[in-house]
């Protein structure tokens, strides 16, 4: 709790201290890496913050949001990305739950979670029982933190988003191609998502980014399984905005596998995505 940089000042923001963004982004490692929120702010004039969490299926997507929303004033604005690749797993992993151990005193991150992994109410509760989930990565944050150095990562942090320079462009991978499909939990969470916003009064829209080569190297019915979101947006009144094969998504020098974008294609997609915001939603030109 005493990080003013890096992941544990991201989730202080979120789910311990009071903001104001005006404009949220929802969703796994693909929105953390994707929305570039210091660019978007600079080109849009926006307060954007991104409330991405690692491997977030729909339910911790909505964990995190729900979170979120009981210290920080709605947002005008969620986009919430819907990962095509990743709708088809059903799962009770938390990605790296051990980090979100400092934060369980928002006790509805706290009893979400519960939902999704019942260890963690002892974890929180019993500090014996959460010692040995604790590794030497929190160990060195919580070093770092007391003695107020700056860990090197931290700096590649910038309102949730996470400047991926350290990877190499994506090399030539074999892969195997197969169906994708909305598995039934992930599915009802969406709905969840969809209804907490409307409660909220937030605009929520719903959004998939660039993936190598448009998806279509992995998923054998990507034109399907988008058609099946563009159906849950009409009957939910939402936008869906598909990005997901933009023009440079053949180039790998901007990606660092499938999946995710390097630096230098999240700042192209950001830009390309601000043009959406400022176009389409504000209704007025984009600032270069």
């Amino acid at each position: 709790l005493k990080q003013n940089s890096g992941y544990y000042q991201k989730y202080k923001t979120a789910f311990i201290e009071s903001h104001n963004f005006n404009v949220i982004f929802l969703g796994s490692s693909r929105v953390a890496m994707h929305f570039n929120t210091k660019l978007f702010d600079s080109v849009t004039q926006s307060n954007s913050f991104n409330l991405s969490l690692i491997g977030a299926t729909s339910q911790v997507s909505y964990a995190a949001l729900k979170a979120y929303l009981q210290n920080n004033k709605s947002p005008k604005y969620i986009f919430y990305e819907i990962d095509l690749h990743y709708v088809k797993f059903n799962t009770n992993d938390i990605k790296e739950f051990n980090n979100y151990f400092p934060f369980f005193s928002n006790k509805v991150l706290l009893n979400e979670f519960n939902k999704i992994d019942n260890r963690m109410n002892m974890f929180y509760s019993n500090p014996y029982y959460s010692w040995p989930y604790t590794g030497l990565k929190n160990i060195s944050t919580s070093i770092h933190g007391w003695l107020n150095i700056p860990n090197a990562y931290d700096s590649l942090i910038y309102k949730g988003y996470i400047k991926d320079n350290f990877h190499q462009p994506l090399n030539f991978k074999r892969v195997k191609p197969y169906f994708a499909y909305f598995e039934k939990r992930n599915r009802n969470y969406l709905d969840s998502i969809i209804s907490l916003c409307k409660k909220q009064n937030i605009e929520l829209v719903v959004i998939s980014s660039p993936m190598f080569a448009g998806g279509k190297v992995d998923l054998l019915n990507k034109d399907q399984i988008n058609k099946q979101i563009k159906n849950i947006a009409l009957i939910n009144g939402l936008r869906y905005l598909d990005m997901s094969s933009l023009s440079f998504c053949n180039q790998r020098q901007l990606f660092v596998d499938h999946f995710h974008l390097n630096y230098k294609g999240a700042n192209l997609f950001t830009h390309k995505f601000g043009s959406y915001y400022c176009n389409i939603l504000q209704k007025k030109a984009l600032k270069q």
